[in-house]
């Protein structure tokens, strides 16, 4: 297996632990689909290309495994997850619970520094011309929204998911021109915000993620 060579140059560069670099040069790699859905990762192989133990790497695929970017099969060994319209509507679903959960907690304790970083936000995304730019962007905005309800199992429970839907939130904003649709969507979500109405911004924010997610499982489909 041949990674690119960019991702070998984080080591030197970087204060974090080696695995922690493993695993987030792993990742990338993933999410940049420079790994391929369904392309098994041989440990030594990966060990000898960053020049660490396999017990690192061997940590590494079970982190990644635990955050669904690989998968692990008996006498298969390790593999690149495959993008799936099951799993991007589960993760739709999830992604609604929850995040309309902690923007209902966050909402009352809101202030208005925090409505004007999201307005920020919102601006830049509008102005962003790569999709490394929209994603990052597009996180921040939900992350300024939920902060406020200061429930941190929550915000890392919600975190995990969102990681793991960036690589379907690249495939529709690669493919498609969702992002005018979610911009509209997120100017309405934070004037409801604004507003303290907190039915209408819970409601108006579920109905954003499951919208995305259905985009998803229908361009997906149309792949299979």
């Amino acid at each position: 297996m041949d990674l690119p060579n960019n991702i070998e140059l984080a080591f030197g560069r970087d204060n974090r632990s080696t695995g922690a670099v493993v695993v987030d040069a792993l990742r990338a790699a993933i999410l940049h689909n420079q790994l391929s859905g369904g392309e098994r990762l041989r440990q030594d192989a990966i060990a000898t290309r960053f020049g660490v133990s396999q017990m690192i790497v061997r940590e590494a695929f079970k982190q990644l495994i635990a955050e669904g970017f690989l998968t692990a099969e008996p006498r298969r060994g390790v593999s690149v997850a495959v993008m799936h319209r099951d799993e991007a509507w589960e993760i739709s679903q999830l992604r609604a619970l929850l995040e309309c959960q902690a923007l209902r907690w966050a909402i009352p304790n809101m202030v208005r520094s925090d409505f004007i970083r999201a307005r920020n936000v919102l601006d830049e995304l509008d102005a962003s011309d790569t999709v490394d730019a929209k994603i990052l962007l597009n996180g921040q905005f939900h992350a300024i929204l939920y902060a406020p309800a200061k429930r941190q199992r929550t915000l890392e429970m919600i975190e995990t998911l969102r990681m793991n839907f960036e690589r379907y939130l690249r495939f529709t904003w690669g493919e498609t021109h969702h992002l005018e649709q979610s911009q509209a969507e997120h100017r309405a979500i934070l004037t409801l915000c604004e507003m303290r109405d907190v039915e209408r911004a819970c409601d108006t924010l579920r109905r954003h993620i499951l919208a995305t997610g259905d985009l998803l499982v229908d361009s997906l489909a149309q792949k299979d």
